[in-house]
């Protein structure tokens, strides 16, 4: 008969970014362990708040299935001798299988007969194996962070302070260290701290629910928005979706109530950032804003308490005063801060370390207003070089103000402000802005132009000092967010069609740092650019296979040349276009043919006096007007129609392949038509190197 497992490991409060993957990891360990020890269930439920992880599994058979076990010895052949007596390698397999020499038997196997131990293994009871197996599932919990308490040895997140453990209607006893597991559970911390008897799954639930618990985290979270939804809409208002501080709030409470506090129309007068970043990132609050105006932020804010209380104005009034104290904070920032220039920030910058081994922000500024002149410039934006390299220049000016000390998270935000407030352009103080973006893999990217080129280079800066410094991502590790960096230049490149070489932009920048630095690494520059571009080449590769492209397509692109990124991706574009052809099978059979015999030729001068066969002849004239055609689409980055016109090649070079020896005994013939060949690989290598297409 099946029955019911639950599980609950009591404990501290669980920090609500550590939730979610705990609960998804307590249900995966769980089915791997009942899998691992053949215990058959119908399913598997996991719950948590902030103070509990839960597992309910339903349909737990009582016992495991009794089994056979066959352990197989030495082939019969060698198992006895002529006179039908065991030998050595027999009896010593009777010996390590612990049974008599006559027990054991002969089976049939496709290498032919051999000696075997047969056994009946009894299947043990569910609740004797549960009481191995939790006490290790609950410690083989990970987490990012685990810490031990007391006297104890063991580590967990949090400590920990109750173990729930029944299946059916008995107790699982087991004990950590000096806490004994028990059918008994605790409501919410503050309004039912009294422990209450577990005999069942209904019990359970109903004594959560009168212990002030909601132990569903996708029911909480849906109660949370409903709430917020119907209060915003109660005040004219409504809140922006913030899956991210939904998923926080939601871990923090056990029983959530949904409330309203408002604060001085007064404080909109700052940037509505500040008010958001306040409410948000400080206090977990919600930001409401008009209904008749989507950027208009109105003076309320809906938050969430994880206490029923008895006069909800009580709880607003004292969040409200917090939230007051921390808006008269940030006027005083704001209010001295503008009180003078942006650039006027500057100088302080010497005092603010970018990298111990590279320098300080200051620094770091130079070779940002000098690199981005240099992109801009390469990029054609001569007539926008002057507010280029002044975005550039003042790109981290804000972070030498107190605003941005206190909120780091506006850095770039507040230079907007800033700059404004000190009569910069618009555009000098939206690319201030706009050089942080992408802050996330996927998020907005920057608008502007000159936001986009002073973001590339200060992306290329940090890479390029994090790797000539020795500081390269490694595994998981990359603290440097070095990935998305590159990952932010790639995206931008792309979205902007802009058109520079990684080679160039990567050297200027390292050659700026080498100068800067008293030319301590220059002897490890070449190295360093190399490293550099095998892991942007590698970001591209992942970022184009995981937008779809086929991972062979995007090799025998990049393996040829990775340079300019939006070059790349338009071949990987075209070749991908390109192989939905009927005959590019063919095609491709016939080039790799080419590359397997010139391999590593270079592909000298092809000299018609060499000519013997009428076949390399036509193959040699379709070549020169065919590479005429193609290098002239591939200067105007038309990479389709070359490849499509490269395809008048196929036919000569099958009639070649068909009539023409290439390894000829003459030395000179063999030479002019490896020559020959080695300049169609060559043709074919300004886009892609089909060897390396699965055709």
């Amino acid at each position: 008969m099946a029955k019911e497992l639950i599980l609950e490991i009591g404990t501290e409060e669980i920090p609500a970014g550590f939730l979610d993957n705990t609960i998804n990891n307590l249900a995966s360990l769980t089915k791997k362990a009942l899998e691992e020890n053949s215990l058959s269930y119908e399913s598997i439920d996991s719950y948590g708040t902030p103070r509990r992880l839960t597992l309910r599994v339903k349909g737990l058979v009582e016992k495991q299935e009794d089994r056979t076990e066959e352990a197989f010895g030495p082939p019969v052949k060698i198992a006895y001798d002529e006179n039908g007596n065991p030998t050595k390698p027999a009896l010593g397999f009777a010996k390590a299988q612990g049974v008599d020499i006559k027990e054991l038997t002969t089976v049939k196997r496709d290498r032919g007969e051999f000696l075997a131990v047969k056994r009946q293994i009894k299947g043990q009871k569910t609740d004797k194996i549960l009481k191995e197996i939790l006490p290790d599932l609950i410690l083989s919990l990970p987490f990012r962070k685990s810490m031990k308490w007391g006297d104890g040895e063991i580590t967990f997140v949090r400590p920990l302070r109750w173990i729930l453990s029944i299946f059916g209607d008995k107790t699982i006893s087991f004990n950590l260290e000096n806490l004994k597991s028990s059918n008994k559970s605790y409501g919410h911390r503050f309004m039912h701290p009294k422990a209450f008897k577990v005999t069942n799954w209904d019990d359970y639930e109903k004594g959560l629910e009168d212990g002030y618990v909601l132990l569903d985290q996708i029911q909480r979270r849906d109660n949370i928005n409903t709430g917020i939804k119907e209060l915003a809409e109660k005040i004219g208002g409504f809140v922006p979706e913030d899956p991210e501080l939904l998923e926080t709030v939601t871990n923090l409470v056990e029983t959530p109530v949904v409330l309203k506090g408002d604060f001085e129309e007064e404080f909109l007068s700052l940037p509505k950032e500040v008010l958001i970043s306040v409410m948000k990132n400080h206090q977990k609050y919600f930001a409401v804003f008009s209904k008749s105006d989507k950027d208009e932020l109105l003076p309320h804010f809906i938050f969430v308490c994880g206490t029923p209380v008895k006069d909800n104005d009580v709880v607003s009034k004292g969040n409200e005063r917090v939230i007051r104290a921390r808006f008269t904070d940030a006027r005083f920032f704001f209010d001295e801060d503008k009180s003078s220039h942006l650039e006027t920030k500057l100088d302080d910058l010497n005092g603010m370390v970018f990298l111990s081994e590279i320098g300080t922000y200051y620094q770091k500024t130079e070779r940002l207003t000098e690199l981005a002149g240099y992109l801009g410039d390469q990029l054609g934006f001569k007539d926008s070089i002057i507010d280029i390299k002044r975005a550039a220049e003042l790109s981290k000016a804000d972070l030498a103000t107190q605003m941005v000390f206190e909120f780091p998270e506006l850095q770039g935000t507040m230079g907007k402000y800033y700059a404004e407030l000190s009569g910069e352009k618009a555009e000098v103080a939206k690319a201030i802005e706009e050089h942080y973006m992408p802050i996330a893999r996927d998020s907005a990217l920057p608008e502007s132009e000159i936001g986009s080129i002073v973001s590339i280079t200060d992306k290329v800066d940090a890479i390029s000092s994090c790797f000539i410094s020795g500081l390269i991502p490694s595994g998981t590790s990359d603290p440097y967010a070095l990935r998305r960096q590159a990952i932010g230049i790639i995206n931008i490149s792309v979205d902007k069609n802009f058109h520079f070489s990684l080679k160039e932009i990567f050297q200027s920048s390292l050659e700026l740092i080498i100068k800067q630095t008293g030319d301590k690494y220059s002897d490890s520059s070449e190295e360093t650019l190399k490293n550099i571009i095998n892991f942007m080449a590698d970001r591209f590769r992942n970022l184009m296979t995981s937008e779809g492209f086929s991972q062979d397509v995007v090799e025998a692109v990049v393996s040829v040349e990775f340079d300019d990124i939006l070059n790349s991706k338009r071949k990987i574009e075209a070749l991908t276009e390109f192989r939905k052809a009927t005959d590019f099978e063919t095609l491709g059979a016939a080039f790799k043919r080419v590359v397997n015999i010139v391999k590593d030729h270079s592909g000298n001068e092809v000299l018609s006096e060499h000519f013997v066969e009428t076949a390399e002849e036509q193959l040699h004239s379709t070549l020169s007007d065919v590479r005429e055609k193609v290098e002239a689409k591939i200067l105007d980055k038309n990479y389709l129609d070359s490849l499509l016109i490269m395809k008048e090649l196929k036919e000569p070079v099958d009639h070649f392949f068909d009539n023409v020896m290439v390894m000829d005994k003459d030395p000179k013939i063999k030479e002019n038509r490896l020559s020959m060949l080695s300049q169609i690989k060559n043709l074919f290598f300004k886009i892609a190197d089909f060897s390396k297409l699965n055709t």
